[in-house]
């Protein structure tokens, strides 16, 4: 099973990410994916999917029952009712960590040995205080990062004082994939995501997104229309990265250092000529310019 962990600042997205790179990911590859929401105190199953609030059961039962095995596993998920290859596990609204026993790291390597009998991916949707959480840190440790930065002055502060001690961890030093997110609707977004010198891809504010959550729709896919074409360009691209990574031989060399690195001064090549602007996969300071 590969591991694909969208971790990051508070705030900044990752949830959303999540959501679509799973819901993208299983309708591309017709493979079964899990998507583990691994924050208990505002459970994503509670306010994104209430219409299945009674389904499936908890993400703290299971992980802290002893010798589960894969039928109570599958009891526990919450499957998407449209697409049979996508299911979901997290904690629910009326529970949290502190109403189980306290996890540790071999009940979260039995929990993933177990997904594996049944899913090729698994998407974990990390906790920014990963060093409170086994599954953030698992993830971090054994799959690929997607390190998903708002647009914002404070997430660049909580890189500053977070992204070194992640360099123990192999999925994020050698596998990470740079990610800024503006999950507001402003303008200014760009020229504060300059100050992270250089990130791979840009994801732009959706208000199809934005109207899927206020209408409790976001388990539907996500159609490409002109207000998100941009959104779902950079999704399409990143899905397609983390899938050639995940099947290539090559999947352990090093990759781009982390946010706040200094980033070569060398244009990256356009994998495909159009004339649509696209902002992602391009340096910052290049945007910035375009901008201005």
């Amino acid at each position: 099973m590969e591991v694909i962990t969208v971790w990051g600042s508070p705030g900044g997205g990752k949830t959303t990410l999540s959501l679509e790179l799973a819901k993208h990911i299983s309708e591309k590859t017709k493979e079964n994916v899990v998507l583990i929401f691994t924050e208990d105190q505002a459970s994503p199953l509670s306010y994104l999917f209430p219409s299945l609030n009674k389904e499936g059961g908890s993400l703290g039962k299971i992980i802290t029952m002893a010798g589960f095995d894969q039928e109570e596993l599958l009891k526990t998920l919450v499957n998407h009712p449209k697409n049979k290859y996508l299911a979901f596990l997290g904690y629910r609204s009326e529970d949290s960590k502190r109403s189980y026993p306290e996890v540790v790291e071999p009940q979260v390597i039995d929990l993933f040995v177990t997904l594996g009998q049944k899913f090729k991916y698994a998407i974990i949707d990390g906790q920014s205080s990963f060093h409170n959480d086994w599954i953030t840190q698992y993830g971090l440790r054994y799959g690929s990062c997607v390190m998903v930065g708002g647009g914002d002055l404070k997430s660049i502060a909580f890189f500053n004082g977070t992204t070194a001690m992640l360099q123990d961890f192999t999925g994020f030093r050698d596998n990470v994939i740079q990610v800024l997110n503006n999950p507001w609707d402003f303008d200014s977004w760009l020229l504060v995501g300059d100050k992270y010198g250089g990130v791979d891809y840009a994801f732009p504010y959706s208000m199809d997104i934005q109207m899927a959550y206020l209408e409790e729709t976001s388990i539907k896919s996500l159609k490409q229309t002109k207000r998100n074409r941009e959104f779902v360009d950079a999704l399409s691209q990143l899905s397609q990265e983390l899938l050639q990574e995940e099947n290539s031989v090559q999947k352990n060399k090093k990759r781009k250092p982390g946010f706040l690195a200094k980033q070569p001064k060398k244009e990256r090549i356009k994998k495909e000529k159009t004339s649509k602007r696209k902002l992602f996969k391009i340096p910052f300071r290049k945007a910035k310019e375009e901008i201005e």
